[in-house]
């Protein structure tokens, strides 16, 4: 047998520094601002054709709220709860949304397209034709989610709440937190 020459330890690379959230320079916030308008004009005529089935639409509709917020620079980031959420019953969304119309948008992108008030989410936030109504189940397992802003340096202590101060933020994520599922013991009548 032939003897193998040692192997060299792998060291790993030191991670660059992790830089305090800073503003954006003028051509990256212009940049956002093209990109954004591009998507919204894509939305509104994809949006004024007629749509297929309510699979096909709703893809069309996670696609688009990814678009959007693909082109502002937004990342977003979904924590899985502790507990998978039980798919053998009906899930009835719980939302805590900080960050407004952009969070709905993440949440589209993040949560199962199953859990009842997805659609109404959907249909208010990307209208196309006449929204879908998910049927109410007697056996739904209340899952909540919680929406917020934050950075690489951590969450914002005052969330951007115009499109300007969006894209003047250097690595904005929207946090959505998948909190552990809370079955209903008995719902009043």
């Amino acid at each position: 047998m032939t003897e193998a020459p040692p192997r060299t330890p792998v060291v790993p690379l030191p991670r660059a520094p992790v830089r305090s959230p800073g503003r954006a320079d003028p051509a990256t916030q212009q940049r956002h601002r093209l990109h954004f308008t591009a998507a919204m004009a894509a939305i509104r005529v994809r949006a004024a054709l007629p749509v297929g089935g309510g699979g096909r639409r709703q893809v069309w509709q996670v696609c688009s709220a990814a678009r959007l917020l693909t082109s502002l620079g937004i990342r977003v980031s979904v924590v899985q709860p502790g507990l998978p959420w039980p798919r053998y019953r009906t899930q009835r969304l719980q939302v805590n949304n900080q960050a407004g119309l952009l969070g709905d948008l993440a949440l589209l992108t993040a949560v199962p397209r199953s859990a009842a008030g997805w659609s109404e989410v959907a249909d208010r936030v990307l209208p196309a034709g006449s929204p879908l109504r998910a049927a109410g189940s007697e056996d739904a397992v209340t899952c909540p989610v919680s929406i917020a802003y934050r950075t690489a340096a951590g969450p914002l202590d005052i969330p951007p709440r115009t499109l300007a101060e969006v894209v003047a933020l250097n690595g904005l994520v929207l946090e959505v937190r998948l909190l552990d599922a809370v079955a209903d013991v008995g719902r009043a009548a």
